[in-house]
């Protein structure tokens, strides 16, 4: 099965055609806001990172990397201080290495200072963005996809309707040799035998038992006897009692497949298919961040409560999995793109529903937008602080 995506030169699939600007420390972030009113189009990726975070640094800038070198972006406008702990060319010269598509870096202290830069970026941006408007779509295989799966204000029917569904829509994508990233560790505790036994091989069954064996100790250690109580005030009221009871739901979001491998935040998916792992918190702005700078250039996204979070050069397609939310928010054309709560309250079999989850996916592959696309809700990029590598 095919999709209309942009082939990049690294052999990569983007279904979205960005320019994007952004700090190669979050001291230049005023710059890109700069550039981004001049130059309509731009995708502005502001953050608060970049400089001087001991045990951190290697995590941005993989991260940083991983971002600019997506296949939804065409070119990359990069900007740094100069006094910061990694050089902007030299990231921005890794950058094309890895994606094959244009870098523009400038240095703010090697470079002329502040307006000098912005002008020189504003002239590049200009150019980049003409010369994605010269990109077209051309058919490519379902095995180039990487789908990135999450959720967000959860309740009690997220693993009953919405949840399932995504799954449904992840066994679709592996069967068709594509690759899905489950996330969102903190929210897999108490199910790590369960998927450890759908684990490839026992090596994987090994990293998934030690990565929420790991997330369970790092969470009592800091909440005590509060640690299966680590769900929102808007999970409760939507009816969740227990992390565990989230859990069995929030991995139903990686269907059946079978989990080939398991990977930390951010890191690059490579030639990796099938069911996969991702490290990450259940804070969806910095999930969604390592989803995207894995790879991901499409993400499913279901609530319970009615989050309408999207991510700024990625779509993100929002299911709900009642109708009384979705309607609150909406309804048809309002801030969510499909309503799982159709099985409860309309009658509609969790297979229907699946297939027009696929249906959907494949049109926003093929260029249909999202409601957060369509709304400006792209959000900002957070990224994962973690204590311990895997």
């Amino acid at each position: 099965m095919n999709f209309m995506g942009y082939i990049r030169p690294n052999g990569r699939v983007g279904i979205r055609n960005h320019v994007i600007a952004i700090a190669n420390c979050s001291c230049a972030n005023g710059i890109i806001n700069r550039i981004a009113e001049k130059v309509p189009g731009i995708i502005p990726m502001i953050h608060t990172y970049g400089c001087s975070i001991p045990g951190e640094f290697d995590r941005w800038r993989r991260v940083l990397i991983g971002v600019c070198s997506n296949p939804n972006i065409y070119g990359v406008i990069l900007v740094g201080v100069g006094c910061e702990t990694d050089d902007a060319k030299e990231i921005g010269k890794m950058i094309h290495e890895r994606s094959g598509m244009p870098v523009f870096a400038q240095i703010v202290q090697d470079d002329g200072g502040c307006e000098p830069v912005i002008e020189r970026c504003i002239t590049q941006a200009r150019v980049l963005l003409t010369q994605a408007a010269s990109c077209r779509r051309e058919p490519a295989p379902l095995s180039k996809l990487v789908l990135g799966t999450q959720c967000g204000g959860s309740d009690a029917l997220s693993g009953i309707t919405a949840n399932p569904a995504i799954g449904y829509v992840s066994d679709f994508v592996v069967e068709n040799g594509g690759t899905v990233l489950l996330t969102e560790v903190a929210e897999m505790i108490g199910t790590e035998n369960i998927l450890a036994e759908r684990a490839r091989t026992p090596a994987v069954a090994d990293k998934i038992r030690r990565l929420i064996e790991a997330e369970e100790l790092e969470v009592r250690k800091y909440l005590g006897p509060e640690a299966s109580r680590i769900i929102a005030r808007g999970n409760i009221a939507g009816g969740l009692t227990t992390i565990q009871e989230k859990a069995l739901g929030c991995i139903r979001k990686g269907g059946r497949s079978q989990i080939t491998d398991v990977l930390e935040y951010g890191e690059a998916i490579g030639g990796r298919k099938g069911l996969v792992i991702m490290r990450g918190p259940g804070y969806d702005p910095v999930s969604l961040t390592g989803l995207f700078s894995t790879g991901a250039q499409v993400l499913f996204y279901s609530t319970g409560r009615g989050n309408p979070l999207g991510y700024p050069a990625a779509p993100c397609i929002k299911i709900c999995s009642n109708s009384k939310t979705y309607y609150a928010m909406g309804g048809d054309g309002g801030d969510m793109d499909i309503n799982a709560g159709a099985v409860i309250t309309e009658g509609l079999s969790p297979e229907a529903l699946g297939k027009r989850c696929v249906d959907f996916l494949l049109e926003v592959c093929n260029g249909r937008e999202t409601v957060p696309e369509k709304h400006g809700l792209g959000g900002a990029l957070c990224v994962f602080s973690a204590s311990t590598p895997l």
